[in-house]
């Protein structure tokens, strides 16, 4: 098996799909796109070192941590990865595909300095109170399918000066989904949502 040709494969094909991904953000945004999703794939890991690892510059790791860093905080970044996300998703979406719409957590056990850290009741441990965030998310998947396709993610903090509240954090999601997939699909939502009055 030729490794090269394969390499150079894989990171024609992450050009071309994050180039959809990114259309209409700057060319820098563009670019930190492009590399993370080449250094998530090859690393396996989340951790900008690791990213950063897996593009053999030769700017140091430090000066290419910081440059991931100042594209992360940009807000249109992740607004246009939601939109762009959701527009090819929903192609995949029938009439009777299932919307399933699941309110989580995400624990942060060790995090002290996190903007916004809040206190979540941690789902996979007996609804213990530990700091973290609440997530939303929205997949569709096929009546007797394993096969899920992601729609929506946000990730919220209710001591955020911009929360509401955990039903405007939902009906941003209906909202968001319903109109990308033209109202097709059936809601499914677990028992999180009982406190939801529309």
């Amino acid at each position: 098996m030729n490794f090269s040709h394969l390499a150079n494969k894989l990171r024609y094909k992450i050009t071309k799909f994050s180039g959809i991904l990114s259309k209409g953000l700057d060319k820098t945004a563009r670019r930190f796109i492009q590399e993370a999703i080449y250094g998530i794939i090859a690393s396996q890991s989340v951790m900008l070192t690791e990213i950063g690892r897996q593009l053999e510059s030769r700017v140091s790791l430090k000066k290419i941590e910081e440059r991931f860093s100042r594209q992360l905080i940009k807000p249109e970044i992740w607004s246009c990865l939601q939109k762009s996300i959701l527009s090819l998703a929903s192609e995949r979406v029938k009439e009777r595909s299932l919307l399933i719409l699941d309110l989580s957590d995400l624990k942060k056990k060790y995090a002290e300095k996190m903007e916004y850290l809040a206190t979540v009741r941690d789902g996979s441990e007996d609804g213990e109170l530990v700091d973290g965030y609440w997530t939303n998310q929205v997949i569709a998947s096929e009546v007797d399918s394993n096969e899920i396709t992601p729609l929506y993610y946000s990730l919220y903090s209710q001591k955020s000066p911009d929360f509401e509240s955990e039903n405007v954090e939902i009906i941003k999601a209906f909202n968001q989904v319903g109109k990308a997939v033209q109202n097709n699909g059936i809601w499914v939502i677990d028992r999180g949502g009982d406190g939801f009055t529309a």
